[in-house]
């Protein structure tokens, strides 16, 4: 069943994520890697929400894609313009994919090349993904620039618990001539262990635009591989990388275009990872350095035009532990992000520094304060903080608090793009709260409620731009003066009826304007799932979610209409290591929409077997 988990400072697995992989995560316990030092908090003695997804809850589910699985969550929705392949745009708390940053095993993989830097989660399936955790909040103080909706942590690969190997396989297929097989290795040994996986899916796809009739395909194959050794009783030193190679189809603006339909887009994404880690007792040292690159190439009319992007970064971190009740971080860290797009190109360098403290003065309190600076080579200095608080009014009651500004410097794209770029641009800067209250009845028997508040000053969003008689000119990012907000509450619970049937239910309402009093675009009004997970007699288990959107803007000036979507998963264990399973996305052949003039899928079917030896 889903468990609706929190923690108080940030996930913070930017230093230390690949670490985190190595670490055995025990939810019965509920603890999790809490602070930028990766020590174990449980999760009731912490402030902010985080939403953690685990392998087992994503084999039983219907959705084929990350992205797709994470909108059962509160206030995640994604929009997809178009099958898989098209761009996939999340948003965390009515905030879109620039203000969320996406580490996978440790690695910032967000595009310093797209429009305005975000991950596109299209091609990224639920195969070898071994945990999921969704921090929703401003962590600037902890991240920098961007992570003012939150963070998205991605581990790739498991490893057995005990000395030895474990190898899983996974093989589909369905609708669309959709292909769909993965494989992955682990091994643990006495002082390390590695684990690799491959990924490959290919599709046929349907029509990405409502006014277009050719299908538009997929395929993509995804690399991941870690390893780690302790060099000495007290360092452990490692490395992983992350590989996608991916071609898809897409549409012209509003139709398929003029034949021969050759609009497609090449994907080369390139990460590695090297970390160590030294513990002294009391003190801890993380070390980490990482390289990221993406070519991505779209082709369309017989014109290529190539978006290429790298990052290079490295981060060190620190604590002391001065008693059970104090503990104190703190860090460095260095980045260099630069993108090329054959007509214009930029650089960006950012030097950050920052300090976390976790305290708790009594048995019921437990506080977290983080103040973090940033020096931007274009734009100077800005300060970041946070502030958590987690306070036991009963043993199963928890009140939590968490206040924090964030910043978002401009893309590479923004202020470079020889069409559309404003050199002019400045910072976004914002202010957070929230304020929410979990009740733990026991047994599997949970329920959450979650106000939240989010305003960005000076928001940069797309204008287009006419002449005197109205005719459309181009567009340019400008900026919004004044304060854009956005807020609303999440509520949400989990009830085990016994040991065989688990219920789960959230709400969302979310109220986001710019600066104007103009919606920003997407941004469901109102967001409900409801969902059922089995586990039934003689083998058979099954996982149902209705996820229900309504009230949101477009970008033609009108509201989209609502729409009602259930997946289905069901699987039969042939051994205590093989499994059948069949998978239905929009069992009910509903015609919807997730942003306006682009098709989603219909009732789509996939039937697989998946094993581990």
């Amino acid at each position: 069943m889903k468990k609706l988990l929190t923690t108080a400072s940030a996930l913070a697995l930017c230093v230390a994520g690949a670490a985190q992989a190595e670490e055995a995560y025990e939810l019965d316990e509920i603890t999790i890697s809490a602070s930028k030092s990766g020590t174990a908090t449980p999760l009731d003695r912490t402030g902010a929400s985080v939403e953690v997804i685990t392998r087992e809850e994503l084999e039983k589910a219907g959705e084929t894609s990350v992205a797709d699985y994470l909108t059962r969550d509160p206030g995640v929705t994604v929009a997809n313009n178009g099958p898989m392949g098209t761009t996939s745009t999340m948003r965390i708390r009515g905030l879109d994919g620039k203000y969320i940053k996406v580490l996978v095993d440790g690695i910032d993989v967000t595009d310093p090349s797209s429009t305005q830097t975000q991950f596109n989660w299209t091609g990224l399936t639920t195969n070898n993904i071994e945990r999921i955790e969704i921090l929703k909040g401003s962590s600037s103080a902890l991240y920098g620039s961007r992570a003012v909706a939150g963070v998205v942590n991605i581990t790739t690969l498991s490893r057995p618990a005990e000395p030895g190997s474990e190898t899983n396989v996974a093989v589909e297929g369905g609708s669309n001539d959709t292909w769909h097989g993965a494989a992955s290795y682990g091994y643990s040994g006495t002082r390390g262990g590695l684990s690799f996986g491959i990924d490959r899916i290919i599709t046929d796809g349907f029509s990405a635009s409502a006014g277009g009739t050719e299908a538009d395909g997929y395929q993509g194959t995804r690399l991941t591989f870690s390893a780690d050794i302790m060099a000495t009783d007290a360092l452990k030193l490692g490395l992983s990388a992350y590989t996608l190679d991916a071609e898809g189809n897409f549409d012209e603006y509003g139709s398929d275009g003029a034949p021969p339909y050759d609009e497609y887009t090449t994907v080369e994404t390139r990460a590695i990872r090297a970390f160590g880690q030294l513990d002294l007792g009391a003190w801890t040292h993380n070390f980490s350095a990482s390289y990221y690159s993406n070519d991505r190439v779209s082709s369309s009319n017989g014109i290529d035009t190539p978006f290429n992007s790298e990052r290079k970064r490295v981060d060190y971190s620190g604590s002391y532990a001065f008693s059970d009740m104090l503990n104190l971080t703190f860090g460095t860290d260095w980045e260099e992000e630069y993108y090329d797009s054959g007509t214009d190109s930029g650089k960006v360098r950012t030097t950050g520094g920052f300090g976390e403290l976790l305290y708790s003065p009594t048995a019921n309190l437990d506080l977290a304060a983080s103040l973090r600076f940033d020096d931007h080579s274009t734009f100077g200095g800005y300060w970041t903080d946070r502030l958590a608080a987690a306070y036991h009014l009963t043993p199963g009651t928890v009140l939590r608090f968490v206040t924090a500004t964030g910043f978002r410097a401009p893309s590479l794209y923004e202020l470079n793009n020889a069409l559309y770029g404003n050199p002019n641009l400045d910072p976004e800067e914002s202010q957070s709260y929230e304020l929410g209250i979990e009740h733990d009845f026991g047994a599997g028997r949970l329920v959450k409620a979650t106000a939240f508040y989010t305003e960005i000053d000076n928001l940069i969003q797309y204008v287009s731009l006419y002449d005197s008689t109205g005719a459309w000119v181009g567009g340019q990012y400008q900026q919004v003066t004044g304060t854009s907000t956005s807020q609303g509450i999440e509520l949400s619970g989990e009830w085990a009826v016994n040991d065989a049937l688990g219920l789960y239910a959230n709400y969302t309402y979310t109220d986001a304007e710019d600066a104007t009093g103009a919606r920003l675009l997407r941004v469901p009004r109102h967001a409900v799932n409801l969902g059922l997970d089995a586990d039934l007699i003689n083998g058979w288990s099954g996982q149902v979610n209705l996820h229900y959107v309504a009230d949101r803007a477009d970008e033609y000036g009108t509201v989209m209409e609502d729409y009602t979507v259930v997946n289905l998963g069901v699987a039969y264990a042939l051994t205590d290591s093989a499994q059948a399973y069949v998978r239905v996305e929009n069992l009910f052949d509903e015609a919807y929409q997730t942003a306006a003039g682009y098709n989603a899928s219909e009732r789509a079917v996939y039937v697989g077997l998946r094993a581990s030896f």
